[in-house]
């Protein structure tokens, strides 16, 4: 609505309402529709109504046709506002970086500051090379993917993952393994998997952790094929780390999201700086700092104290290495003026400071957190 009245304003620039036009709306795919297909039913539904409502109340001179025009087009090009730690704020239309295609490996990422919104690159891009981005969660399989992409934004991806059936660099199944588990079996099992994260995160949050153990073990027998990185095995271990943080059981959250650091993120997210690979790996010093001081106060402070004294692992070592990394990967994940760095910046000055820990010294802190991180999920 608030569209419509700054275009009959007239405050919308020339160039960017010409843009606005140059954007797909797929309106006519919006209207196709399978009456058994309850999910696009109430997609239409919902635009229509948005569509009526937005005519009726804004009061412009516009028939509905071309309101449904306009809807459809700022739904298929919006884009997601994130915080400095990329949670979402809610949505917002830029018509310049809604013209930048998707891949699903892509070679750029957005990063919200504020108002601003930067285009980060992924990487050198050779002078003439598209820029991408990916509009979807590119570590779920490319059946999951092209499914997502067909649904929402109405087209096949043939991107080079895409055409090898290829999730973070890998096969979806490997060759060796084919003959073990189908494409159809282990579409089953993955749709299993979704199904029963969905009952978990509609139920009771104190029910919610057995629920998503229940659906990580539809997955152990398989593990040659899903191994812990492989969605939605590896959604499901998030899950299972905000569950637990939501829980305030710290110790569990600190299980998950030193399984996620050690076996997931690494694969999913290759470069170390990546943004995402970055704000998870913050949110593992979070757990940790808090895991810490339960372990001095509260009445349970027992148990969290014989927890993290576990395989003598050095936690002022580990706290220095995480935000040393964390410190190396923002001039190029997010920028030295970014809200994330401004935020980092501030937790690192209420820390505890440690020299920054040589290589060969923090690989044996690895090896004892990996230990750590299995007792605590058992």
């Amino acid at each position: 609505m608030q569209l419509l009245l700054r275009d009959r304003g007239g405050s919308i620039p020339t160039i960017d309402r010409n843009r606005l036009l140059t954007l797909q709306s797929h309106l006519d795919n919006f209207r196709k529709f399978d009456s058994g297909d309850v999910q696009k039913t109430e997609k239409w539904y919902d635009t229509m109504m948005i569509s009526k409502a937005a005519l009726e109340f804004s009061g412009v001179d516009k028939d509905l046709e071309s309101v449904l025009d306009m809807t459809t087009r700022v739904m298929i090009n919006s884009m997601t506002i994130s915080n400095g730690a990329l949670d979402p704020l809610g949505t917002c239309l830029s018509v310049y970086a809604a013209q930048i295609n998707h891949s699903c490996d892509p070679n750029c990422v957005f990063i919200f500051s504020g108002r601003s919104l930067s285009v980060r690159s992924l990487g050198l891009i050779p002078a003439g090379d598209e820029l991408t981005i990916s509009y979807i969660d590119t570590t779920m399989s490319c059946r999951e993917r092209q499914r997502k992409l067909k649904a929402n934004y109405y087209f096949d991806c043939s991107c080079p993952y895409c055409s090898a059936s290829l999730s973070c660099s890998e096969y979806d199944i490997p060759e060796p393994l084919k003959a073990k588990m189908t494409v159809n079996e282990a579409s089953q099992l993955e749709e299993e998997g979704r199904r029963m994260a969905s009952i978990a995160a509609e139920a009771p949050l104190e029910q919610q952790t057995d629920l998503l153990k229940q659906a990580a073990a539809l997955f152990q027998p398989h593990e040659n094929v899903y191994p812990l990185w492989r969605c939605p095995r590896s959604l499901i271990n998030y899950y299972l780390e905000l569950t637990s943080i939501d829980l305030g059981h710290w110790l569990s959250a600190l299980g998950y999201a030193l399984r996620a650091y050690l076996y997931i993120e690494p694969i999913q997210y290759r470069l170390s700086w990546h943004p995402i690979r970055t704000v998870r790996t913050f949110v593992l010093l979070k757990i940790i700092v808090e895991a810490g001081y339960q372990s001095n106060e509260g009445p349970e402070s027992h148990l969290y104290k014989g927890a993290l004294e576990q395989f003598g692992t050095n936690w002022p070592l580990v706290i220095a290495a995480l935000a040393n990394e964390i410190d190396a990967a923002i001039p190029q994940g997010f920028g030295m003026e970014s809200s994330f760095a401004a935020e980092f910046k501030s937790f690192r000055e209420n820390v505890s400071q440690h020299p920054k820990p040589g290589k060969e010294v923090w690989q044996k802190e690895r090896v004892k957190l990996k230990q750590l991180a299995e007792e605590l999920v058992e």
